[in-house]
Order: C-alpha cells, then sequence, then structure tokens
C-alpha cells in the first residue's frame, strides 16, 4: 500500500497544522510505507514547499519524513524531453521571476515573463502596469530579441530580431490577470507566436475552430485547474482555475469559441501517472537522492494507493478516474478540514470517495483497516522514535 497527500486543507490550514498531522507522517515513515506530497501548489521549488511543510508540521527539514517526496503542480514538466525545453517559453504565475528560475532549473532553456515584454515595449500594456513594484523583476529578451513595430501585422515576414513563443506556461495563480490575460490573448491570436503579429486564419469558419489556434500558436499550459483553495480565512480563496476561468470568458468574448489548452495538477491523468510513477520507484528514488548516485530505479509494485484530499473536484476526481495500465487501485479518501464542507445544499460532494473522514489521522485509520488492520487513532498518533 501507499499514500498521496495533499498539503493545504489536509496537512494544515494556513499556518496551522492539523493535530497529529506530523505524528502521522513519522508513524507511517517507521513502518516503510511509501508516501508522497502531491499537491496542486506551485510557483516556488520543491525545496521551497519542503522548507514550508516542515516548519509549519515543525519538523527538521532535513528529516526523511517529508524530504524529496514533494510534487508541485508543475513537477512533472521536469521529465519533459529537450524537444518542449528548447524552444522559448512565457511563464506566468504569482512571482514570475521566481518561476523563471525555477524553470530553467527544470532545464528550459530560454524563459520569458510577461514583464520582460513590457520592459521591452510598454506600449504592450498601456496602462498602469505596476512596473515599479509588481513588475519590476524583469530580464532582456533571450538571444538579443525585441518587439520591433510591424508594419503589417498579417505579414509572414518578420525581422530576425522579433520575439516568438513556442509555448505558454501559467505556474500558477497570476496576480496581475489583467496583463497576463493580455499577454497570452495576444500570443494565441498570432501568427505562429510572433508577438505583436496576428493570424490571417482567425475567424475563418472554414476551418477548424473557425479558424482559431489554427496557425501555429504556442500550446497553452496550466499547471493546474483548482477554483478554490483553503486558507485560514472561513471563506474558499480563488485560485489558478479562477483566472483560468477569466481567461476563457475573454476568448469566448472576443473569438465565440472555447479556449483550448492543456492541463497539469490534479485531476489531470498526466500527474498522476507522474505520482504513481514515482510511488512504484520509491525507495530506489529516495536512495539516489541521498547518495547522488543515478542508479538505475528500481520498480516495487503496489496493490492500493491512498490519495488523501480535500478537494472533491481535484483530489478525489482524479483518483477515482485514475485507473493504471499495472492492475493498481486508487482509493480516494476526502477529509473534512479543507474545502469541502457540508451543506444544506450539497450533502455529498459532486465527486464521492470511498470515505469522508473527519481528518488527515481519520483517513490512515481508514485506509489501514480498510487493509485489514486494527488500529485506531492513538496508534496513528504515537511517537514511533
Amino acid at each position: 500500500m501507499a499514500f498521496a497527500f495533499d498539503i493545504d486543507g489536509v496537512l494544515y490550514q494556513g499556518q496551522t497544522p492539523i493535530p497529529g498531522a506530523r505524528e502521522m507522517l513519522r508513524k507511517i515513515r517507521s513502518h516503510n510505507i511509501r508516501y508522497l506530497f502531491l499537491t496542486n501548489g506551485g510557483g516556488h521549488h520543491e525545496d521551497a514547499k519542503v522548507a514550508s511543510l516542515a516548519k509549519r508540521l515543525q519538523i527538521d527539514p532535513n528529516e526523511d519524513v517529508i524530504r524529496n517526496r514533494v510534487i508541485l503542480s508543475h513537477t512533472p514538466m521536469r521529465g519533459w524531453d529537450d524537444a518542449k525545453k528548447n524552444g522559448t517559453v512565457l511563464i506566468t504565475g504569482s512571482h514570475p521571476d521566481v518561476a523563471r528560475k525555477i524553470a530553467k532549473d527544470y532545464g528550459f532553456k530560454r524563459v520569458v515573463t510577461p514583464a520582460d515584454i513590457i520592459a521591452a515595449d510598454d506600449k504592450v500594456f498601456p496602462f498602469d502596469n505596476l512596473r515599479e513594484s509588481l513588475h519590476s523583476q524583469w530580464e532582456p529578451l533571450p538571444d538579443g530579441k525585441s518587439l520591433p513595430r510591424l508594419s503589417d501585422v498579417y505579414s509572414k515576414t518578420f525581422p530576425p530580431e522579433l520575439l516568438k513563443i513556442d509555448q505558454i506556461l501559467v505556474w500558477n495563480d497570476p496576480r496581475d490577470w489583467a496583463l497576463d490575460i493580455q499577454a497570452i490573448h495576444d500570443l494565441l491570436i498570432s501568427h505562429q507566436g510572433y508577438v505583436g503579429s496576428l493570424s490571417e486564419k482567425n475567424g475563418d469558419t472554414s476551418l477548424p475552430n473557425n479558424g482559431w489556434q489554427q496557425d501555429g500558436q504556442p500550446e497553452l499550459w496550466i499547471s493546474n485547474l483548482d477554483l478554490v483553495w483553503k486558507t485560514e480565512y472561513p471563506v474558499n480563496r480563488f485560485g489558478t482555475g479562477a483566472f483560468v476561468e477569466a481567461l476563457k470568458g475573454v476568448w469566448g468574448a472576443t473569438t465565440g469559441t472555447e479556449l483550448r489548452f492543456n492541463a497539469l495538477g490534479k485531476p489531470s491523468r498526466l500527474t498522476y501517472e507522474y505520482a504513481h510513477d514515482r510511488l512504484l520507484h520509491h525507495h530506489s528514488d529516495l536512495a539516489s537522492a541521498d547518495s547522488g548516485s543515478t542508479k538505475e530505479r528500481t520498480r516495487q509494485p503496489l496493490k492500493r494507493v491512498y490519495m488523501v484530499g480535500d478537494n472533491p473536484e481535484s483530489d478525489i476526481r482524479g483518483a477515482n478516474e485514475f485507473q493504471p495500465h499495472d492492475g493498481t487501485e486508487w482509493v480516494s479518501i476526502l477529509v473534512k478540514t479543507g474545502v469541502w464542507k457540508e451543506t444544506p445544499l450539497e450533502r455529498e460532494p459532486r465527486y464521492r470517495p470511498a470515505a469522508i473522514v473527519d481528518d488527515v489521522v481519520d483517513a490512515i485509520v481508514w485506509a489501514m483497516r480498510n487493509e485489514g488492520l486494527d488500529v485506531d487513532r492513538d496508534w496513528v498518533t504515537a511517537h514511533s522514535g
């Protein structure tokens, strides 16, 4: 058996840890049960999330209870092949300059942020664009590129210095929705991703999708689609999914078509496949990370994986729909400490888990009992030494 734990709303709320979460992790670690942390959070490095988790749970970040076990919404991009990493990407997020550093650590060669674009040409966004604060961190465009004004936006002959974007990566929920929606929209109506151009295929009813996104425009990747998430505030807060809904609304209003994009994060199958592979190779991956070796990964089969989450739309739906090719069963458990709350209008969530429990400790108890083990909360929260 193994576990996949969501983080926000499962292990803590804001800065406050869920009682018993730390002891629970130490207990299952002492029994050599495989587990990892599978979160739709992003915008920072995996090591930073480990440090944040350690601080909230009051655990040493170097303790192997949490080290090398975090999968963020964009972590699967680490495994993308060089073909996807060799182009120029536009990356947006809560802290784009941090996201740029992470993307380069992942192996992306040329990374541009919206701040870089408006620094190169402030007419791209002719409003109060927070250049002295939110967008003060920028870099020159890569490879000596610039944003020359095109005399004919429908031209297919461009000056060699004109910036071309090959992929758009929405890392996590942006802070300046207006600028990011404008920048993304510009690229999705462009000719092959050349900034400042327009595709002559836009609106052509003889083409699929009425010609929109049919002219080699950049792929749009969203790292997660969580509409809301749980903090210490009593009412759920908007997440990356809310930004995507705003982008879809603008796109629909201007084109009359549905926005085409790719998604990572829960409930995406791509993310669950990545997590499943990490669990199958869990012990060899941890050993390699500890030793710095590059030994061949060793696979150890699984019978069941328990996904413990607080969001029915991502955690529960993803686990329910995921059916690995090796026959492993993924079982969803919903906790009441996060996004989902029982209301007079919603007695049960839209995506139904195998069990609904009070908190993460009860989730472990339920899973252990489902495996035929007679355990209780005291067993789970007892220090393992």
